[in-house]
């Protein structure tokens, strides 16, 4: 028997989560002037908004700074079932930041309330897919948005709660 989700197992599969989280992170951290990292909780939004085709495309065709208020208020839709889609891919976000972390691509500031930070400053590899380009694309989009909003500014925006 076929199993139905193959594909989307293949295509989002941890390697390339953990790559998204990095790109989100590492952006957050430049925009901060390298001084401040991404907030744990907040890595779980990163997935569902990168891996959903309609958020991705929306967030990568936007210019920084607030990118994420203009795709938000272009399509107010991108927040509809967010919360569902940040419960569903816990599993995923989970498995990327621990590949992420295993890499060295990430790690876990100890002294500033245990926000993560990139592992290093260049990206890991190369790709040549339009689909992945645009997935960190959008990584990058909302790297940014987490260093240009506070959390509460972010749940009430996306209509989500942690």
């Amino acid at each position: 028997m076929i199993d139905v989700l193959f594909e989307q197992r293949i295509v989002q599969n941890p390697g390339l989560a953990a790559e998204a989280i990095w790109h989100s992170v590492n952006e957050a951290y430049d925009t901060q002037g390298r001084t401040e990292g991404v907030s744990f909780p907040l890595a779980f939004l990163i997935l569902p908004l990168t891996f959903h085709q309609r958020s991705a495309r929306a967030l990568a065709a936007k210019t920084q700074p607030g990118a994420l208020y203009k795709a938000i208020s272009e399509d107010r839709e991108i927040t509809v079932g967010l919360q569902m889609r940040m419960q569903a891919m816990a599993k995923r976000t989970f498995a990327g930041l621990s590949m992420g972390f295993q890499a060295g691509l990430l790690f876990l500031d100890p002294d500033h309330e245990r926000h993560l930070i990139p592992g290093r400053k260049s990206s890991p590899i190369s790709h040549a897919t339009e689909e992945v380009k645009l997935i960190l694309s959008a990584a990058k989009r909302v790297g940014h948005a987490f260093a240009e909003m506070t959390v509460v500014q972010l749940a009430t925006q996306l209509n989500i709660r942690f």
